[in-house]
């Protein structure tokens, strides 16, 4: 599977600046085959072949300021396992239950999913999932 990029919804960035906590946010990463990031929108993969919809729920490590920079550190992995016919997605989608849908990494093309194999979603246990400057 490809390294993905990723990148930030543009609605979440103010709502997470007006004085959310995230820290105390419950996360979780979901798999899309599409996303708007202009409106903070995700075409989620749809329920079954192993995607549950909502996707897999993930907690706060950490979420601490140092030297004016707030790191979000999420625990490590989400994970699939596809069954049946599979499914293909694009997009890992972090979001938050208050927040919405914050960021996502970008896959660059569909990835088909067969039955039996895996997706991991590894999230940086050192850098966070996001930085605040």
């Amino acid at each position: 599977m490809p390294t993905a990029s990723y990148n930030k919804f543009q609605p979440a960035i103010e709502l997470m600046l007006e004085g959310g906590n995230l820290g105390s946010e419950t996360w979780s990463v979901k798999l899309a085959t599409g996303v708007s990031a202009a409106a903070g929108t995700i075409t989620e993969v749809a329920n079954g072949n192993g995607y549950t919809t909502g996707g897999n729920s993930v907690s706060v490590t950490s979420a601490t300021q140092s030297s004016g920079t707030y790191k979000l550190i999420l625990s490590d992995p989400a994970v699939w396992t596809a069954s049946g016919a599979g499914f293909a997605f694009q997009y890992a989608v972090l979001t938050g239950s208050t927040s919405g849908n914050v960021g996502y990494w970008d896959y660059g093309s569909s990835q088909t999913v067969a039955a039996g194999e895996t997706v991991t979603v590894d999230l940086d246990q050192t850098n966070g999932v996001f930085q605040v400057s």
